[in-house]
Formats: C-alpha cells, sequence, structure tokens
C-alpha cells in the first residue's frame, strides 16, 4: 500500500465516492431495461437507443469537459454533473413516453461526462508523483463498486417494484453521496493548494497531443474495449434470458457475479502491467484473451449454461482490465504536455463511442444474426485492438512516441 499524507487518503476516498455514485445513476440502465422494452412493447434494438444516445453526448461531453478541466475548478464540474444526472434520474422515473427517456438519457450522457476529467485533473495537480499510479488505480475499483451497486439496486427494485422504482431510488442515492464527497473534495483541494504552490505548468497545444504521440491509436482500442464492456453491461440479462432460457430473476441474480470476477480481470491487469512493466503489451494480452474467448462463446452458449456464464464473465473481467490500462494509468504518460485532463477525457470519450455501438448495433446484431453475431462483433473488435496495441508497443521503442 502506497503511503499517502492524511489530505491525499482523504481527496481519493471522497473521489472514490463521488465516483461510485455517478455508476448508481448511469449503471442502473441494464437491469431494466428489458421492463423498459415489455412496458413500451418495443424491440432489443429500440430499446438499445437508450444507451447508445446516452453514449454519444458522453463520449462528445468528455472532451469538453478535459478542456474545462484544465481551466475550472474540478468540484464545481463534479457537483454539477453529479446532481443533475441525480435530476435526471427522478424525471425518468415518471416519465410516459419512450422518446422522452431516450431524451432524458442524453441529457444524462452530457451531465456524467462532466465528472471522470476533473478527477484525473485532480490526481495530476493534488498527488504526489509517487503515488499517482496507485491513486488513478484504485479509482478503477470505482467501476467494479459501482457497478455491483447499481445492478443490484436497480436489479432488485425492479423485480420486486417496477424499474421507475429503480431509477427514482438511484437518482436519491446519487445526491445523497455526491453533496457531501463534493464539499470534502473542494475543502481537501484547497488545503492541498496552499500547502503546495508551484508554478503552472505551460500547455502542450492540442495538435501535439494528437499528432505528437500515438493517442489515436489509443482511441481506437478504448473504442473496440468499450464495446465488448458495455455490450455485455447493457445486455448481459437479456443474452441469458434468451440463450439458456431463464427468467430475470435468474438473470440478475447471475449477472451480480459479473461485476465480482470484473475486479478479477482488474488484478490480472494489473498483475501483468507489473510483470511486463510495458502498459501496450500488458493491454494487448488482455484484448488477445478477450478474442479467444469471445469465440468460444458461440459453441460454449449453445452445449452449457454453467459454460456459457463462465465464458461471459471471463469476457467482461478482460473487458474491466483493460479499462484502467487505457483510461487511467495511460493518460499520466501525457502529463509532460500537462494535457492529462484532455488525453483522460479523450481516451474516455472512446470507450463511449464503442459504447454508443454496444446498444443499437449490439442490439440488432442480436436481432438479426442472433447473439453469435454478437459474439463474432466482439472478437473482431478485440483483434483489432490487440494488433493497434502492438503498433503502439513498436512505435514507442522506437522511440517515436513522444511523452
Amino acid at each position: 500500500m502506497k503511503r499517502y499524507t492524511k489530505n491525499e487518503l482523504c481527496l481519493l476516498i471522497a473521489c472514490f465516492a463521488a465516483y461510485t455514485s455517478a455508476y448508481i445513476s448511469r449503471c442502473n440502465l441494464s437491469p431494466s431495461l428489458n421492463a423498459i422494452a415489455e412496458t413500451f412493447g418495443i424491440s432489443a434494438a429500440q430499446a438499445g437507443l437508450i444507451p447508445t444516445c446516452f453514449a454519444i453526448p458522453y463520449a462528445a461531453g468528455q472532451i469538453i469537459s478535459g478542456l474545462l478541466a484544465d481551466r475550472y475548478p474540478a468540484p464545481r464540474l463534479m457537483l454539477i454533473g453529479l446532481l443533475g444526472s441525480s435530476l435526471v434520474n427522478v424525471v425518468f422515473s415518471v416519465s410516459a413516453a419512450f422518446p422522452l427517456l431516450v431524451a432524458l438519457w442524453f441529457v444524462n450522457g452530457l451531465l456524467q461526462s462532466m465528472i471522470w476529467t476533473p478527477i484525473m485533473r485532480i490526481i495530476v495537480s493534488q498527488f504526489r508523483e509517487t503515488v499517482r499510479d496507485h491513486a488513478a488505480f484504485f479509482m478503477s475499483l470505482t467501476l467494479i463498486i459501482g457497478y455491483l451497486l447499481a445492478w443490484a439496486l436497480s436489479g432488485l427494485l425492479t423485480s420486486l417494484l417496477s424499474w421507475r422504482a429503480a431509477f427514482l431510488v438511484s437518482g436519491l442515492v446519487t445526491a445523497g453521496i455526491a453533496v457531501p464527497s463534493i464539499l470534502v473534495i473542494r475543502n481537501t483541494s484547497a488545503d492541498i493548494q496552499a500547502q503546495n504552490r508551484e508554478q503552472p505548468q505551460e500547455r502542450a497545444p492540442v495538435w501535439k497531443l494528437l499528432l505528437g504521440t500515438n493517442l489515436i491509436l489509443l482511441l481506437v482500442c478504448c473504442a473496440a474495449e468499450g464495446y465488448v464492456r458495455d455490450s455485455i453491461a447493457y445486455w448481459a440479462a437479456k443474452l441469458l434470458m434468451d440463450t439458456q432460457g431463464i427468467d430475470l430473476n435468474s438473470a440478475v441474480g447471475i449477472i451480480l457475479i459479473i461485476p465480482c470476477v470484473n475486479f478479477l480481470g482488474i488484478q490480472m491487469g494489473r498483475a501483468a502491467y507489473k510483470r511486463t512493466g510495458n502498459l501496450f503489451l500488458s493491454s494487448g494480452i488482455l484484448f488477445a484473451v478477450c478474442t479467444v474467448l469471445s469465440l468460444a462463446l458461440g459453441p460454449v452458449s449453445g452445449q452449457s449454461f454453467p459454460g456459457c456464464v463462465v465464458v461471459l464473465v471471463l469476457v467482461s473481467a478482460m473487458a474491466y482490465g483493460l479499462n484502467p490500462l487505457l483510461t487511467n494509468l495511460m493518460p499520466l504518460m501525457y502529463s509532460r504536455l500537462n494535457r492529462v485532463a484532455l488525453a483522460a477525457g479523450l481516451l474516455d470519450a472512446m470507450v463511449y463511442v464503442g459504447s454508443a455501438f454496444s446498444g443499437s448495433f449490439a442490439g440488432y446484431l442480436s436481432d438479426s444474426f442472433g447473439w453469435d453475431g454478437v459474439f463474432i462483433s466482439w472478437a473482431v473488435v478485440s483483434l483489432i485492438g490487440t494488433l493497434l496495441l502492438e503498433i503502439a508497443r513498436r512505435m514507442a521503442k522506437r522511440g517515436t512516441e513522444n511523452t
């Protein structure tokens, strides 16, 4: 365990709580998606418009947020995003028209995009260099805790009451966690800034970040990771119901295993990075494993219920193992350019570009070709990620990477 100062530890815990609360008001959709489709009598592809219309503004908003986080106080941006998302969830719970749900989730995407890049800015500006990597990796655990809480809360309330109750409670819980967390972040950040008054570093121009580094290759890899990761997040319950013939209660119970196994995936990614000492190589290994597992899902899902669950959760684990490597640690490579927030925003944005396809496109594939079509698409994009990371690794080895 890295040795944090008291202020750094308080700040890390508050950031962790704040970002966990963000997941509660955005990842609550998956367990409710099938119930929403039944309420409005729509197909899987149509229901997939909701997560798609979250991902697009979230991706675009991350870029804007990355620029804003370099100029405006991080706690202020985070508070606007979290309280706004909370309000959207409450209004979502009482909406009677499907187009309104799509519009509200679009707004939720914009608001949620205001949270991650300020946190990365806080890690770079408020934490000592000796603990930054550890703090960034620790924040990746919000992905597990947040999904677990969101799926458990939303799945339970959808099953026992309704999807409307799930969104109402999710919004209230987010607000209840967000407000005290942001107050701690604001006060602690002020204390650290008072102790460490350094000359601000000049920011490199945006063109240098994009064209003078191998960031563009990493952006495509993030899109591939987001597509696989969120295809499972959005469709796991329906996938199991369709391929294994189980009901919603059983499906929700099974998919709650996924966040737990995802934690192991994150630890595998961390172990691969420690073993290789190379972010590109360790990420490429996880993508390669994801390719093989995705190809295995087709035959396994038709022959064995336990086998289908095991392989599915392992694919998810590989995608989640990639997430901290790509979106938490790789942005820190650009600290010398003083563009960590923008790099983090761009990388996370591309995750949600991939996520946009995981909604309507994966729904279209399942409607048109069955779930085998979705599995093959996971294998293809994972293979692309593997190849691009190998190119990025060789570029870095030749010394062409400018970080």
